[in-house]
């Protein structure tokens, strides 16, 4: 990836995670939310922004619902405050790696070792 792509995913996620926080007032998003990645496209005219909360499947299904609510807001706000000729378009996505990670481990915990172990 090139560095100016990077460049452009660490101000987005500063920035988005910035803005989660202090401006959008939209009760479904809670403190929890958190930007865990940002892909931007190589034309940078699209990224997907990668958010984790903690929480039950409802309370990541609110938070999902009240982040695309709010994306023309944060896309406006991302106009104002950054200094870059085009503002990609964004697109939020539950991350679930974290679920993911936590099933795999789950499932190295439930095999019995000792049965594979040689005397």
């Amino acid at each position: 990836m090139s560095d100016r792509i990077n460049s452009v995913n660490s101000l987005l996620k500063k920035e988005i995670s910035d803005l989660i926080h202090r401006q959008v007032k939209d009760p479904r998003i809670n403190d929890f939310v958190s930007i865990v990645d940002i892909k931007t496209s190589r034309n940078l005219q699209n990224s997907t922004v990668y958010f984790s909360v903690i929480g039950d499947e409802k309370a990541q299904k609110n938070a999902l619902k009240g982040l695309r609510s709010a994306s023309g807001f944060i896309q406006n706000q991302l106009r104002k405050n950054l200094n870059l000729k085009y503002i990609p378009s964004i697109q939020f996505k539950l991350d679930q790696s974290l679920d993911q990670a936590e099933k795999i481990m789950s499932l190295l915990d439930s095999i019995d070792l000792s049965k594979h172990e040689t005397t």
